[in-house]
């Protein structure tokens, strides 16, 4: 069901998918393994595809020579994290399409990435000839690379104690990296490639709030305002492609992944709520709406990703010449478009590398910078309202054009990690705005998973054409909790809150290391690979580890369950060796510090629903940026009561004189009953005050 391995079913390549019958051949003829590891979306993977797997001489020699494999990284994460790993070990780098060579017992003895053709042949060759001349050399660096690899798992086993200064590592790490003119962290001397690693921001956020730095805010603020002008945002449709390879975010990678979106998409609701600035709450919805109308299942679930080719040639679907755009719009609306997203006569994307039908002069549309357009109204003597007026008509005229273009391939797999990721954007999106939509496509996505995607009991990872496969993984646990979490606190309905205490229960069951601490990326029923990994690297999406520690301290907060007890005083303080080891690998695990050091807030509304005074109660709340918080509404006292046995902070909790009541508490200490929206306001604001740190410099 791979589109990936779907996608390479007619090279000339001899392709096995990963399984016992690839290493019993390869056991059976005495071949190395040839492993290939890529997705569906992926530039990069398309090029080699192009360049070496349907060259006939190449190919030839693979069949002859080796057994290849071929995986999707997507729905295989546990063996593309292995091997992954392997390759860095040994070059310092890794990415995709990742290209290892393996012994048939599957330990690895070399590896790297993209390889161009030629060099690619040559590379084979010396393989082959160190396989028949050279095999004990091989079998003694594939089992040392596989010794160090396991040895790894050590050094993440440092302790510490939780104490307020001890995410100022991670803090100094950004403030470092941090390019302060264009935004983005991928330091000094070229600031390229920049990658949207949205838990840096998330961490600053939270690490801001609490420490009152403004430092801190002016890097989320800086990196979030380029983004959004950069041509890594499609202007058009919504959404935000992969990556930047520049310094200043012109010329993405095209591919749109449904993480990105999600978490994107996450972070700009945090800085809406944080700064008041409504453009990050327009780009969020923008963002969300492009989501629910290009990836979105009839039946709910969501899509994972489009390419980042269109017929071969990367961004095809995406750039305009200003040629095209003049005769589309007439000259007067066209010159004024082109001014306002930077499109040039000589065109402004410059590819990496050009394939046979790649466009002249073309144009990624892009803002200079974050306020062009207030900027550009006085310089055409326009108002402000004019000028959006005429923008927004020209964009749903090229938008229309675009759309009758040829699309990229879309990868109609539904993954249940990154369909956690964005019913967890939906639910928030929900909570800021009050838009219906985003609640309902939450609710729709997670009953779909709930009725689609779990067998026997049991959590599986994918589902595509009516079927699901693969048991799920950590991050598909951890994430989904995660999602369930932020929509029970969006629309109260207690089936949330029961699945997700029961995934983060068979979370702790399949996946705790009751030995050393934290999760294994899979359980005990999984397939074992040369190494079972544990990780905790916060890279393009969050770890596992960082997402289910917070998970673990949600649940905790509103449960009260034991079974999370012994997990949390472990994990809290592994997690803290870990931000003190290694700052700049853990920004997400830090957020998760951040909650413990804020103290959460356990919130209880009490009120008919439709009062308005509740809804503006809990409008008060959704609309803060609140670090760490449960909050928790009961439409009677007897819906507290009823719900008490779940969620023990709703005993006793009545609406006082039969009005609207809130309760905000501490370690499950609460003030005195908020009657009012203005208790309730004063109440937060003390809250907040009483946990930051004094003002800093930083």
């Amino acid at each position: 069901k791979s589109p990936y391995l779907q996608q390479h079913a007619y090279n000339p390549v001899d392709w096995y998918p990963w399984g016992k019958e690839a290493f019993e051949r390869a056991r059976a003829t005495g071949r190395p393994i040839f492993l290939s590891i890529g997705y569906s979306t992926c530039h990069w993977c398309h090029v080699m595809e192009r360049e070496s797997f349907e060259n006939e001489e190449i190919a030839a020699y693979l069949n002859e020579h080796f057994v290849s494999i071929k995986v999707d990284r997507e729905e295989r994460p546990d063996v593309d994290g292995v091997y992954m790993d392997a390759v860095q070990a040994m070059n310092q780098r890794g990415g995709w399409p990742l290209s290892a060579w393996l012994l048939p017992d599957g330990k690895p003895f070399f590896g790297g990435t993209y390889f161009p053709p030629e060099h690619f042949k040559k590379l084979l060759t010396r393989i082959v000839e160190a396989w028949k001349k050279q095999r004990p050399l091989l079998d003694q660096q594939a089992g040392k690379l596989t010794e160090h690899l396991a040895s790894q798992a050590g050094k993440f086993q440092a302790m510490a104690a939780v104490q307020p200064g001890l995410c100022d590592g991670v803090f100094d790490y950004l403030d470092q990296a941090h390019d302060d003119e264009y935004g983005g962290f991928s330091g000094p001397p070229r600031f390229a490639p920049k990658f949207p690693r949205t838990s840096n921001l998330d961490f600053l956020l939270r690490y801001s709030s609490r420490k009152g730095s403004k430092r801190g805010e002016t890097m989320v603020y800086t990196t979030l305002d380029r983004m959004v002008a950069g041509g890594i945002r499609d202007h058009l449709a919504g959404g935000f492609h992969r990556y930047s390879t520049d310094r200043v975010w012109l010329l993405p990678h095209f591919e749109k992944m449904l993480y990105d979106n999600a978490l994107i998409s996450r972070t700009l609701i945090g800085a809406y709520k944080r700064s008041g600035n409504d453009r990050y709450l327009e780009v969020a919805r923008e963002t969300l709406d492009y989501v629910l109308s290009r990836l979105r299942d009839k039946d709910g679930g969501f899509y994972s990703a489009e390419d980042a080719d269109t017929e071969g040639v990367e961004g095809l679907t995406y750039v305009w010449t200003r040629k095209e755009i003049l005769g589309l719009l007439g000259e007067k609306t066209g010159e004024l478009f082109c001014d306002f997203y930077g499109v040039k006569e000589e065109g402004n994307f410059k590819e990496e590398r050009s394939a046979p039908g790649s466009p002249e002069h073309a144009n990624i549309l892009h803002l200079p910078f974050a306020d062009w357009g207030a900027d550009l109204a006085r310089k055409r003597g326009l108002t402000r309202e004019a000028l959006t007026s005429q923008i927004s008509a020209a964009r749903a005229r090229l938008l229309g054009v675009r759309d009758k273009r040829a699309q990229p391939f879309l990868d109609a797999k539904v993954l249940v990690e990154w369909n956690g990721l964005m019913i967890s954007a939906l639910a928030q999106a929900y909570q800021v705005s009050a838009e219906g939509r985003y609640l309902e496509a939450a609710q729709a996505a997670a009953g779909f998973i709930s009725s689609r995607m779990v067998r026997d009991g049991a959590l599986y990872r994918r589902y595509k054409d009516g079927e699901v496969g693969i048991r799920a993984f950590l991050e598909d646990y951890a994430f989904l909790v995660d999602g369930l979490l932020d929509l029970y606190e969006s629309d109260f309905d207690r089936r949330w809150l029961d699945l997700a205490l029961k995934l983060g229960k068979d979370m702790v069951t399949s996946f705790w290391d009751e030995k050393n601490g934290a999760f294994f990326s899979t359980a005990k029923h999984h397939e074992k690979l040369i190494l079972r990994r544990k990780e905790f690297y916060d890279g393009a999406l969050p770890s596992g580890n960082s997402v289910a520690l917070l998970d673990l301290l949600r649940l905790q907060e509103f449960t009260g369950d034991k079974a999370f007890e012994e997990p949390v005083k472990v994990f809290k303080k592994l997690a803290a060796g870990l931000v003190e080891k290694f700052p700049h690998m853990h920004p997400q695990l830090s957020c998760a510090i951040e909650y413990v050091l804020f103290d959460p807030l356990e919130i209880v509304v009490c009120g008919p629903a439709e009062d308005p005074v509740t809804r503006a109660m809990l409008k008060e709340i959704r609309g803060r940026f609140l670090p760490a918080k449960v909050v928790v509404h009961a439409s009677t006292a007897e819906a507290a009561t009823a719900l008490s046995s779940l969620v023990p902070l709703t005993e006793a909790k009545i609406p006082i004189g039969g009005k609207p009541t809130a309760f905000v508490c501490r370690n499950r200490v609460c003030r005195l009953p908020a009657r009012n929206l203005a208790s309730l306001k004063r109440q937060l604001d003390e809250a907040v005050a009483k946990k930051k740190a004094p003002a800093e410099s930083k």
